[in-house]
């Protein structure tokens, strides 16, 4: 795969990464502290790894977007653990489930300035059973060259569950609402290049192994300009979910990017025991 010299530009690495419940690996109980401990640490050394993939020199600026993260203090452990001292939070998300507080938040962390950041449930659908579960975390951050970037961490409907096709339908709608959402909300306004904006997330979704073309979310994201990132590596390379369940060996997480180029083969980075999805980095310039 060959890329364009972008020398004079300064790269931000741009990585994406479930968690798992983390850093507990249980959907409603905590694990022991010092199981939660050591979990905080390896994830550190293995994003650490993924950004060196693509950063040997340790240079670049980052924006980190997190999933199943279990809250605030969760975040701020793990963004010490990669060991960058300026790699901030920037905002977590706080979504409530039935009666509680959520154990799965998404999560953006960057070493670059951030304008403001929040988070969001999603709209709700027409069809009540089409509503997407969770929301998104969004943060506008100032790259290099004083370049506004819109960045969401998102985590769409799992197919967790589904027992019939109408289930499986509704999972897919789920996941097509959150994305014509996001979409719209980040539409180009007539008359201007549109902004720069990143995705990037557990999608849930196979894009290259949609037999049926029944999923419409990677259609719709690359009809509104963006690029998916995982696009400039072949499919051994592009594999984030790669050896637990029914869905082992499939790709759910992704990069995408919109009026921003990708100067590096995306790195994806094997997480072991700590999470069942793989982490994905790659470097991009305005």
């Amino acid at each position: 795969m060959k890329f364009r010299s972008f020398a004079l530009l300064a790269a931000v690495t741009v990585g994406t990464w479930n968690g798992q419940w983390f850093p507990s690996g249980r959907a409603e109980h905590r694990a022991k502290p010092e199981v939660e401990a050591k979990t905080i640490a390896d994830a550190g050394r293995m994003l650490r790894e993924g950004i060196r993939k693509v950063d040997p020199a340790g240079t670049n600026d980052l924006i980190l977007c997190f999933n199943e993260i279990r809250g605030p203090e969760a975040a701020e452990a793990l963004c010490r653990a990669v060991g960058r001292t300026n790699l901030t939070v920037a905002i977590v998300s706080a979504y409530r489930r039935r009666d509680r507080f959520d154990m799965q938040q998404d999560v953006i962390a960057t070493t670059l300035p951030v304008v403001s950041a929040n988070w969001s449930r999603w709209k709700l659908a027409k069809q009540v059973d089409e509503t997407p579960p969770r929301g998104y975390a969004h943060a506008l951050v100032v790259m290099p060259g004083a370049v506004t970037t819109a960045v969401y961490a998102v985590h769409f409907k799992s197919n967790y569950g589904q027992t019939t096709a109408a289930e499986a339908k509704a999972n897919r709608a789920k996941r097509s609402n959150a994305a014509r959402q996001l979409v719209r909300q980040e539409g180009a306004k007539r008359g201007r290049r549109p902004h720069p904006v990143i995705v990037a997330g557990d999608f849930n979704a196979d894009a290259w192994a949609d037999d049926a073309g029944r999923e419409t979310i990677f259609t719709d994201f690359s009809e509104a300009g963006f690029e998916n990132i995982l696009e400039k590596t072949g499919p051994e390379g592009r594999i984030t979910n790669p050896g637990r369940g029914k869905w082992r060996g499939k790709t759910l997480d992704y990069i995408m990017t919109r009026s921003l180029r990708t100067v590096s083969a995306p790195v994806v980075v094997p997480a072991g025991p700590i999470s069942d999805h793989s982490a994905v980095f790659a470097n991009i310039v305005p």
